[in-house]
């Protein structure tokens, strides 16, 4: 999940040097930004406590990521430069985008067969 978002989200950022979707543009990155964002905290946890091959966010965290965001993005950045405006949708976006990373993306850590 995190390989595809990654992917998805640096393809986006290129194309939209030459061609834009309003909708895309506006939602898309906000979408991906958890299972990317997410997906690297997982692999820095199952690797900084590798005795535990099951563990995976509990969906506490995930909600607690999803209010940082929002605050730092929708309330914070936008309150103290102009460059940054809210959204709620945005916030929508971001909620969509922990979930779809809860069930496809938040997996224990495979074991090498070695």
């Amino acid at each position: 999940m995190f390989w595809v978002c990654s992917i998805l989200f640096t393809s986006h950022q290129i194309i939209e040097i030459w061609w834009s979707i309003p909708i895309v543009h506006a939602y898309l990155d906000d979408i991906l930004a958890p299972s990317i964002v997410l997906g690297l905290a997982l692999a820095f946890f199952q690797n900084l406590f590798p005795a535990d091959h099951s563990f995976t966010l509990p969906w506490y965290l995930i909600l607690i990521f999803v209010i940082w965001y929002a605050l730092f993005f929708e309330v914070i950045f936008p309150a103290k430069d102009s460059r940054h405006y809210a959204d709620i949708l945005d916030v929508f976006a971001y909620l969509g985008g922990a979930f779809i990373f809860y069930f496809w993306g938040n997996k224990p850590k495979k074991l090498n067969n070695t």
